[in-house]
């Protein structure tokens, strides 16, 4: 009985991945907003001829994909008089076609990147495999986090999340804030925005990513952006900032400890540290228990990108994405005299104080 449950319950997820593999292409190629401009109603209903021909598609390509999304209970369908027709009723768009980037089906491209990693990570496994796998192989990776920070992107969201009011008030008077692997820096735009007063330096170790990051800050007389590596701060950076900021990064370096007593010598005295972690446990048992699918998922993300770009550093620590919070606030209470859980509605975020 227990193993057939068990078989029973393998295929589904199985195939539910197909299914999000296949509303991942309904994202990337614009098929859901181009139905949902079409069709909204069965009256209204299309051909996937129709809808091919909005998107200059194959059609055949366009019917196959769509005959999947039907089985899954992602599109509507009706046979009439021997024709499929199709339709996006209106209660599926806010999941579909969100505003931004808080929309569900928008998390398929996830895995969509993580189909990709894996015959690179597989190599990885044996012992006489490589030792792990290069950052900049993620392209796509970095592109869906790129878009993911949107919660940053919202201006409200930031004295939200932040929450101390004494620090709220410091922005607002000026202060000298730094960002640590900002990426594409939606923190730093959004809140050199929020707070005009306030001077932001964006920093990255990939001049790359720098360069997207120039590109969405352009306009913001208070940022500018740095090439730093935060394990080896040079002399003129030392002591010079109120706030350092990283955002979903310690875990992913290889010496995150090393990180932190970057961000200490870069702060004054009395500076604060922000950091933001994915909220989950130190404890498998704990995980497995309290967010279990959620976990799945960071878990097998981890696989494919946190652990193997970590560990390819000659002694990398390999936190991998759930090295849990409570591992994150011992730590963070060697090192500063103050930690404080905030913003705890937007997840896993600690201001500490030097």
């Amino acid at each position: 009985m227990a193993a057939e449950k068990f078989m029973q319950e393998l295929g589904v997820t199985i195939h539910h991945g197909g299914i999000a593999l296949g509303v991942s292409v309904g994202v990337k190629l614009g098929l859901f907003q181009s139905l949902a401009q079409l069709a909204q109603s069965k009256d209204t209903a299309v051909t996937s001829q129709q809808l091919a021909d909005s998107l200059d598609f194959k059609e055949r390509y366009v019917r196959e994909w769509i005959g999947g999304m039907v089985c899954g209970n992602v599109v509507d369908h009706e046979e009439i008089d021997g024709v499929n027709k199709y339709w996006l009723e209106p209660y599926r768009l806010p999941t579909l076609l969100g505003t931004d980037m808080e929309w569900v089906a928008c998390y398929s491209e996830i895995l969509r990147c993580a189909f990709a990693a894996a015959p690179m990570v597989e190599k990885c496994f044996p012992n006489s495999g490589p030792r792990g796998t290069e950052v900049d192989a993620y392209d796509d990776l970095h592109e869906f986090l790129r878009k993911r920070a949107v919660r940053w992107q919202k201006a409200e969201n930031c004295k939200l999340i932040l929450e101390d009011e004494h620090l709220l008030a410091k922005l607002e008077a000026g202060l000298q804030v730094l960002e640590l692997g900002c990426g594409a820096a939606a923190p730093t735009k959004a809140m050199a925005t929020l707070f005009p007063n306030s001077t932001f330096v964006a920093s990255d170790l990939s001049e790359s990513v720098l360069e997207g990051a120039k590109a969405d800050c352009e306009g913001l007389s208070n940022v500018t952006c740095r090439t730093l590596d935060a394990c080896n701060i040079p002399a003129d950076l030392a002591g010079q900032f109120d706030l350092v900021m990283l955002f979903d990064v310690y875990h992913d370096v290889p010496q995150p400890q090393t990180l932190v007593d970057g961000a200490l010598n870069l702060l004054k005295s009395g500076g604060q540290f922000f950091m933001n972690e994915i909220d989950v446990h130190e404890r498998l048992t704990d995980n497995k228990n309290n967010k279990g699918i959620v976990s799945a998922l960071y878990y097998t993300i981890s696989t494919m990108y946190c652990l193997p770009t970590c560990i390819n550093t000659p002694g990398g620590e390999g936190l991998g994405a759930c090295g849990g919070k409570e591992l994150y606030e011992r730590r963070l209470k060697r090192s500063f005299t103050k930690v404080t859980r905030v913003g705890e509605k937007f997840g896993l975020y600690f201001l500490c104080t030097k």
